[in-house]
This record gives C-alpha cells, sequence and structure tokens, in this order.
C-alpha cells in the first residue's frame, strides 16, 4: 500500500495542459470629429489586420464527457477500467523518467505522528536511479543503480557505510516504481469508485476519482482492528499515468484509534536526471565491487498488470508493518 507527497485528496499539482489560444485584435478609435460632428475620410482610422493564427490544434473537449473520454481506460460515461489504467500507467512511465515520493503517516489519538515512512525515488532517462529512504527510527539509506551496478550508502550517528547493493528482482528500473501504486491502482479501482470527473489545476485537467469503498486487503491486513472513514482519490494525468493518490482511514479496537495516510506522487514526468553520486565507487576500477550484474540492479514488473498474481498485501495484524511485502515494496527498498 501507498501514498503521494503534497497531493490533496481534493486537487492535484501538475503542469498546464489545455492551452488557450488568445488572438489579441488591435482595434484603433476614431480621431476627434470634424467641425461638423462626423469623421472625414482621411479621420477615420483602419482597424489593424487580424494574423492569421495559421492551422490549430484540435479544439480541447468542452463537455464533461468529453474531457472524461479523453483519458485512456475513462469512458466518457466515467466507467474506469482498471487494468487498463494500471497498462498505461505503467507503459507510459516505463519510457519517461520521474521521481515518485511515497509517504505514510499514522497517528494516534493523541495526535502524535506514530510512524513515518518516506521514500524519494528518482528514475533518469537512462534508467538510473537513486532511492532515499528517511523511515521514522531508522537510518537514512541511499540506493544508487545504473546498467554498471548498484551501491547503498548508510548514513548512522556511528558513521557513513558504502557498499554494494543487491537488488532481488530484474527489469527496468522505470517500470519497478511505476509498479508501486499497483495496490491503489487495480484494488481501489475494482472494488468501486464513488465518483469520477475531470479536474482543472494550475491550468491543467485530470480525471478524479473518488472512493469510499474499503478493500477487502485492508481489513485483512489490520484484522485487529475495524475500519472506518475511508477514503481514496486517485488522479490520473491526460498521458494515461497515475499523477497521485492519496488516502486514509482510521483502524480502531477497544483500547487504541489509529489514523493512516497513504500519499504517492509522481512529480517532474519527463524533466527528472539522476546523477551518479560522488560516493559510488568509479564502475571502470571497481567492477569486482558490484554485488551483482547489472541484469539484476533494476527491478521487475511488466507493462500492464500481472495476469494471474494478485496486487494484495500480505495480511497481518500489526498495523506498524510499513509496508506490506508486495514485490513492488521490496524492491524499492533494494
Amino acid at each position: 500500500m501507498s501514498p503521494l507527497a503534497g497531493a490533496d485528496r481534493d486537487g492535484v499539482r501538475g503542469s498546464a495542459l489545455l492551452v488557450a489560444t488568445t488572438l489579441l485584435v488591435v482595434l484603433a478609435g476614431c480621431s476627434a470629429l470634424a467641425g461638423g460632428g462626423e469623421p472625414t475620410p482621411a479621420d477615420t482610422v483602419t482597424p489593424a489586420p487580424v494574423p492569421d493564427p495559421g492551422p490549430t490544434d484540435t479544439p480541447a473537449p468542452s463537455t464533461p464527457g468529453e474531457r472524461l473520454g479523453a483519458f485512456p481506460a475513462v469512458s466518457a460515461g466515467g466507467t474506469v477500467n482498471a487494468t487498463g489504467l494500471y497498462a498505461a500507467h505503467v507503459d507510459y512511465l516505463s519510457s519517461h523518467s520521474y521521481t515518485l515520493s511515497w509517504e505514510r503517516r499514522t497517528a494516534g489519538g493523541d495526535g502524535a505522528i506514530t510512524r513515518e515512512y518516506d521514500r524519494r525515488i528518482a528514475v533518469g532517462p537512462d534508467g538510473s536511479f537513486l532511492v532515499r529512504n528517511e523511515d521514522g527510527g531508522t537510518n537514512l539509506t541511499l540506493t544508487y543503480g545504473d546498467r554498471d551496478g548498484a551501491y547503498r550508502r548508510v548514513v548512522a550517528p556511528d558513521g557513513t557505510a558504502v557498499s554494494p547493493a543487491t537488488v532481488r528482482s530484474t527489469g527496468p528500473a522505470g517500470e519497478r516504481y511505476a509498479e508501486a501504486v499497483s495496490f491503489e491502482v487495480l484494488a481501489f479501482v475494482e472494488t468501486g469508485y464513488d465518483s469520477v470527473d475531470a479536474v482543472t489545476r494550475d491550468g491543467r485537467t485530470y480525471a478524479r476519482i473518488v472512493s469510499d469503498h474499503v478493500p477487502p486487503e485492508i481489513p485483512e491486513t489490520y484484522s485487529a482492528y475495524a475500519v472506518h472513514d475511508f477514503r481514496a482519490t486517485l488522479w490520473v494525468a491526460p498521458e494515461g499515468y497515475v499523477r497521485a493518490v492519496h488516502y486514509e482511514f482510521v483502524l480502531r479496537n477497544v483500547d487504541e484509534r489509529i489514523a493512516v495516510e497513504w500519499r504517492y506522487t509522481y512529480d517532474r514526468v519527463g524533466e527528472t536526471t539522476v546523477d551518479r553520486p560522488g560516493w559510488v565507487p568509479d564502475a571502470a576500477t571497481d567492477r569486482s565491487a558490484t554485488a551483482a550484474p547489472s541484469s539484476t540492479v533494476t527491478p521487475s514488473g511488466t507493462a500492464g498488470p500481472p495476469p494471474t498474481a494478485s496486487p494484495s498485501p500480505t495480511p497481518t495484524a500489526d498495523p506498524a508493518r510499513v509496508p506490506p511485502e508486495t514485490a513492488a515494496n521490496v524492491s524499492a527498498g533494494g
């Protein structure tokens, strides 16, 4: 399971998509009137000609149905194809660079945050990646990988250490981290949703999917608690990828109340670059330190949803377990 940094459930952030072409028409007025009260031919000012804008793009959809129908896997009537949306999401991000912010927060009855889960993952256009883990109660960990291998840097109170890293799955990094929201896209949409509409934020239009339906995997995971006040919002970019996910719910039992919040944000799509950190040994002089061949450095997945595997998390009664053991979560840590 998971969520996004800075993404509010009532809105999304993004770059401008819909371009409104404004034609500036300069109209000159008349000069001072002649003595008889009427302008003479010489006094009449001809309006400046309007330049021909030339061919224009197809006009942006105007009706709500047209706007929704422009998104992959979303019909004009507001029906979402979950597997089609997931496939479009993975397919688009697998061929673009991006930055993924992945956060979890829980708070007890007194409002104090009891657990934090923070990861920032940058995937470069060449398939290199840099994962920054700054989870509550753990040391800062940076993992860098490219075609030459992977290395991990651990920053602890007693010092800093760098060592070769083994990523436990194969496949392109862009595909692996795109799959991090498999549970949210597949389970949330398949379980049901309350509304689908087109919203505009900062000049860019998104399909917004809102659901109050609790996927069965969540009460199975937190089996010692009752799940209340579930709400999830997904924002889909026009290109078909899920720009942001935000969901929250409350866990209750006789003695406890725990608020849980997840956020995922895919940002800087097509703009992210990843530089090889200075702490990574030079590949040409230190190839023996590489933990595995390049084929094992980056994570696995397919351009579409797994045909048989379920995105469900492994059930556990422990709400402090973050996140459930899914393939994406395991590989994200490596």
